[in-house]
Parts: C-alpha cells; structure tokens; sequence
C-alpha cells in the first residue's frame, strides 16, 4: 500500500481523510532536506497565537514518566512549520481553533467520547465533527501526539523501553 505525502500530513493533523482541495500544491512540503533548509524554517502562527498553541501543547501531552511532552519534544514549532506548508482550510481551523481557545482554555469538548460527538459518522469520522472548535481541539491533540512520539526527544527517553526508534537512533552493531 502506498502513502502520499497528502495522507501522511492529514494523519498527522489528525484531519482523517481529506478531500483533494484540502491542500494546494503551492503549499507541498519540499522534498529534501536541502530544500527545506535552502527555503528556511517558515512560520504559520504569530507570537501570540504560537504562545497559545504551547500552552494547548503543554495541556494536550505533557510528559510522563520520564518521556518528553509536546514542548520538551518541540512539536509546536514543528507542527507550526507544518501548518505554515498546509491547505488553506486545515490553516483556517488551527487560526480559527487557537482563537477560540485563547479566549477561553476550554478542552472540555475532548472529554466526550468520540461516539458521542456531532460527527455524523461518530467515532469512525471524526473529520466529520460539526463544530469547529471540537474539530480543532481533536485535530490539535492528535497532531502534538504523533509529533511528540516521532521526535528525536522521545526516541532518545525511550531508549532501552522497548521501542524501536528506528529514525532515530543508530543501528546497533553485534
């Protein structure tokens, strides 16, 4: 089975599937490493909203037991780069969501059970939620997570616990 690039950034913003509208091609990510730093490092959010956007973080994953939070794993300034290289829509529910949140830090929404929600195809369709701000809270949490677990900070606190971290640590040698 093959992944685009499409899929792997929807999955990470925790979006599900999205239509082909949902990302623009001016908006791909580059393809190396060399351009992404040939590009700089570009940013989505303002000063203000990025200090938003670390508090959701630091409310959404901290850490646990030794392992790193979505601060310590520095998942907003990345999933800042990553909304900066995002469609429109996806940017205008994260603007969107950080502006309701900054007005009142309410996760409330993310303690009903996803059956429960207003999507129209609950739990299976979570992209589906009517409401924006339940969308974006959603959104936000699933995004810091895989953020914070595929960082090189997690791979290194997780060192001999048992999981694999092939992408960032060497290969060891017998």
């Amino acid at each position: 089975m093959s992944v685009d690039r499409r899929q792997v950034i929807a999955a990470l913003l925790g979006l599900g599937a999205l239509p082909e509208r949902g990302f623009s091609q001016e908006a791909a990510l580059p393809l190396s490493a060399a351009d992404a730093v040939a590009e700089g490092w570009a940013k989505f959010l303002t000063p203000a909203e990025m200090k938003s956007f670390k508090t959701l973080a630091a409310a959404l994953v901290p850490a646990f037991e030794g392992r790193p939070g979505a601060i310590e794993a520095e998942a907003p300034e990345f999933l800042d780069f990553l909304l900066s290289r995002s469609g429109i829509e996806i940017q205008n529910l994260y603007r969107q969501g950080l502006a309701s949140y900054a007005k009142k830090a309410d996760l409330s929404p993310l303690n009903k059970p996803w059956s429960l929600g207003n999507a129209p195809g609950g739990a299976a369709h979570p992209e589906l939620l009517l409401d924006p701000y339940e969308r974006f809270l959603r959104a936000a949490k699933q995004a810091f997570y895989q953020a914070t677990i595929n960082s090189r900070q997690w791979a290194e606190a997780s060192r001999g616990r048992g999981s694999s971290n092939l992408y960032w640590l060497p290969v060891a040698s017998r």
